[in-house]
């Protein structure tokens, strides 16, 4: 009998990691107990076969799955922040942005974001109000009641972005071929097709709701003191030029690398190694790269099938209903409609 872990899963995380967990039994949105079975015995090998490779892809992709499960049954507070976005598409900075304005714009007064910033649903010491939550889920699955933000880039950029995470996130130490990774984000997770076409679909729709602030990463590149202002008035937070200004200083790319430890998820590595069953990496899957951030460079990097699988699916689960051929097109037609909001007022 292998040694077995135990941890929460939600249904919703079990329905995306199913294939690694053929325990779980899916009801409803009740929480319920998951065995992760141990690594097996090859795990632990230098390198690995095909079949292998995917077979630990699989199994832990789906514990990474089960570690950032949620609390479904949990009730926000009508102040309550969610950070609801894609992965790879500006949680950490979007999240930052809101700390800094709840503190005033100081420097970084914590050793690891998650302790100050949570989980959907996870239960954490807030240093001030409102308190801000994270997540991926699909802004159309989660209990209303708080203040959603969310935001989009250019989806091969944000799977780039996954594939360099996660690759580190789940210590592959270069034993999984690229493709296999690839794949698995496109089509086993649906990174694209499923994750961020139906999230855009959803917000595009309610872009107008009173409790719902869309915006875009290279918004916050490009108008990054802009963001902060719109990120303030939406969260109802009042403040001077002068605590804008502290905010964006340090909200910005340098100072946040500057403190890029504080944003690695560190506290909470030595729990996600153990299900792993793999000693933590020395260096820890980056959420603030030192050369990240880049627009355009998953165009450039990502192999070219893959480019092709992404440009499909947007074509078919986002052009096919929204008409925009691309996420640019999204972000000025947005960027259009509030200026004649702005205009008309």
């Amino acid at each position: 009998q292998p040694a077995r872990i135990d941890c929460i899963l939600t249904a919703s995380s079990a329905r995306t990691v199913a294939p690694a967990f053929h325990c779980i039994k899916q009801a409803g949105m009740e929480t319920q107990r998951a065995a992760i079975p141990a690594p097996p015995e090859w795990a632990r090998a230098e390198s690995w076969t095909p079949e292998q490779q995917k077979q630990e892809l699989q199994r832990r992709m789906g514990i990474v799955m089960t570690f950032m499960s949620l609390d479904l049954k949990f009730s926000p507070r009508p102040s309550d922040v969610i950070v609801a976005t894609p992965a790879k598409c500006g949680t950490t900075w979007v999240s930052h942005i809101c700390h800094q304005l709840r503190m005033g714009g100081s420097d970084p007064d914590f050793d690891d974001q998650g302790k100050v910033v949570s989980l959907f649903g996870r239960k954490i010491e807030h240093p001030a109000d409102p308190r801000i939550f994270i997540t991926h889920m699909s802004c159309s699955k989660l209990p209303r009641g708080g203040r959603i933000i969310t935001c989009f880039r250019d989806p091969k950029d944000m799977v780039l972005s996954a594939y360099r995470f996660f690759k580190s996130m789940i210590v592959l130490k270069g034993r999984v071929a690229p493709n296999l990774i690839y794949t698995y984000l496109l089509e086993d997770m649906g990174l694209v097709k499923n994750r961020y076409a139906e999230k855009l679909l959803y917000c595009w729709e309610h872009r107008h709701d009173p409790d719902m602030l869309l915006l875009f990463f290279d918004d916050l590149k490009e108008d990054h003191i802009g963001c902060v202002r719109r990120i303030a008035k939406f969260i109802g937070i009042d403040c001077s030029e002068e605590v804008i200004s502290r905010v964006v200083h340090t909200t910005t790319h340098a100072e946040m690398v500057r403190h890029q430890r504080k944003f690695d998820g560190h506290s909470g590595r030595e729990k996600l190694s153990l299900m792993l069953g793999d000693e933590p990496p020395s260096e820890i899957g980056e959420r603030v790269r030192k050369d990240g951030g880049k627009t355009g460079e998953g165009e450039k990097v990502i192999p070219e099938e893959f480019r092709q699988l992404i440009d499909r699916q947007w074509q078919e689960f986002v052009r096919a209903k929204l008409g925009f051929k691309d996420i640019d097109e999204v972000r000025m037609e947005w960027k259009k409609e509030r200026l004649d909001i702005a205009s008309s007022e």
